[in-house]
């Protein structure tokens, strides 16, 4: 009974009294809208927010093909400044004859030329990476290193095994690249043993 004269009170209108029928938004009497018109049922649920929500851009994870161009435009400073260096520090393992104008290099020059080459690699990379998440190369092709985990700028250490372990992804040396090429091809997020190792991505800038 308690019930029933709840039910009947809810169907009348607050302003005047008069009885309304059962889903009707406003009083035949006065007008005034009905209790059930100005408060929806608790039991309709909404639209969830989820269906309108946007979905996240999936990232854009970077191939062989265009880390591979961005190599070959490190390759230009990277040759130049070695070129530099190399006439600096090894002056004494170059000798010219003058009278022929023969140039000759001497026993410690390729080691010379092979330890200012890893030596300017490892500068390079490691401290355009963790300033910029770019070397000059990556900037022309619109690349950058980040963050496997939260896509943020990577550290120093980083940046180095990142750059370090570019020396083994070279393997074999008579097809340049190669194995680091086979890793990325068979990596879902296209990542080379440095990119494993040091849990950083190639993504596009």
């Amino acid at each position: 009974m308690q019930k029933e004269v709840k039910r009947v009170d809810e169907n009348k209108c607050a302003k005047c009294g008069t009885p309304a029928a059962p889903g009707t938004k406003f009083c035949e009497s006065c007008g005034a809208p009905l209790p059930a018109a100005a408060h929806p049922s608790q039991g309709a649920s909404a639209e969830p927010a989820s269906a309108y929500a946007a979905s996240e851009p999936q990232v854009q994870y970077q191939g062989v093909a265009i880390r591979f161009v961005a190599l070959l435009i490190d390759g230009i400073p990277l040759g130049i400044i070695n070129y530099i260096l190399i006439f600096l520090f090894t002056g004494s393992a170059i000798t010219v004859d003058t009278s022929t104008g023969a140039v000759s290099l001497g026993p410690a020059y390729p080691a010379y030329y092979v330890a200012l080459g890893i030596v300017l690699g490892l500068l390079y990379f490691t401290l355009l990476l963790r300033r910029y998440g770019q070397s000059v190369g990556m900037m022309a092709v619109k690349i950058k290193v980040v963050s496997e985990t939260d896509s943020g700028p990577i550290t120093y250490g980083a940046a180095f095994i990142r750059t370090i372990l570019l020396y083994i992804d070279q393997i074999p040396y008579a097809i340049p690249f190669l194995l680091g090429a086979i890793l990325i091809w068979t990596s879902d997020k296209k990542q080379r043993l440095g990119d494993r190792v040091a849990h950083t991505v190639v993504v596009k800038a």
